[in-house]
């Protein structure tokens, strides 16, 4: 019998971060159960694996399976064709506690496949608009656990992220408004003094309402994340990044709350509004190349004007 065709030769998006993704056929899903089955770290472990499809607007490009893990019955997801950095930090992650859902198994290649995989903890809630903003708070909490977990992490499996990042970011986030421009011709000086009062280090790099599971719902509310996208940049970017994607206010002040009251690094209040400024203005020009919609366009665009209207 000829060996099926496993990989989709469509290039995926600019913004995947896979470079090829494998085809959605009958026969390549064959394949992967069959060299699951045989996997020393799920042979026998896996039972009532079954298509499973990601609720989340971006298509996924990795593959899925939904299942039971039946040395304890638990419910999980099995996801095949990640980034090596997302196989080591989810696996890595998942040794501490509350961070991440569990991984049960995972490996960087599945028989003959040079894929990376895991099989994950499947928890039964995702975000609901109707915690308001117990969701936001818990959301940032997350990700606060998780950077102080990554800088007791030695690993060059980080994106190291500076400057020319913004740059790439702004310049292809142009057409959101003339203001623009502005934040590209200040660019070297801001980021210089964003960079003097708050250090960069390694952020999960991703957070938003789709890379996030929770065991209950409110007063109980915790996120666990998943497909992180570890980036070293200074601490604003996580809460900014989040607010612009997802909506929400003041989630770098936020932010800034929750770090003191870890004990880490923040700053005064003055900074703490500059760099929300800043930073949100930022995001904003990186979200349009992603978000390009006119409804979201007001939004983006008055980010970018408030930034670009900062006493320099």
């Amino acid at each position: 019998m000829p060996t099926p065709q496993l990989w989709d030769e469509t290039p995926p998006p600019s913004w995947s971060q896979l470079r090829r993704r494998l085809r959605d056929h009958p026969e390549v899903r064959a394949v992967l159960l069959a060299e699951l089955g045989r996997h020393p770290a799920t042979a026998g472990r896996l039972t009532g694996l079954r298509p499973y499809r990601t609720p989340t607007p971006q298509p996924s490009h990795s593959t899925w399976f939904a299942g039971t893990w039946a040395p304890d019955g638990t419910d999980v997801l099995v996801k095949i064709n990640i980034t090596l950095r997302e196989r080591f930090w989810m696996a890595a992650a998942s040794a501490a506690t509350g961070l991440v859902p569990r991984v049960l198994a995972s490996d960087t290649g599945l028989g003959g496949l040079d894929v990376a995989w895991l099989v994950l903890e499947r928890l039964p809630r995702t975000y609901d608009p109707a915690w308001g903003a117990a969701g936001y708070t818990a959301m940032l909490a997350a990700a606060a656990r998780f950077q102080v977990f990554a800088a007791s992490v030695d690993t060059p499996l980080v994106y190291e992220e500076g400057a020319g990042t913004i740059r790439h970011w702004a310049l292809g986030g142009r057409q959101v408004c003339a203001e623009a421009g502005v934040l590209l011709r200040h660019l070297d000086a801001d980021w210089a003094w964003v960079t003097g009062v708050a250090a960069p280090e390694v952020m999960f790099g991703d957070l938003h309402f789709g890379n996030a599971v929770f065991r209950a719902p409110p007063p109980g509310l915790m996120a666990l994340l998943f497909d992180p996208i570890p980036r070293r940049q200074p601490w604003p970017f996580e809460p900014a990044y989040f607010e612009v994607v997802c909506g929400g206010s003041g989630l770098v002040a936020e932010m800034a709350a929750i770090r003191a009251g870890q004990g880490r690094p923040t700053c005064g209040p003055g900074e703490v509004g500059r760099l929300g400024v800043l930073y949100c203005g930022w995001m904003a020009l990186l979200s349009w190349s992603v978000q390009p919609d006119e409804a979201r366009r007001a939004r983006l665009a008055g980010y970018v004007t408030a930034a670009a209207r900062l006493d320099r």
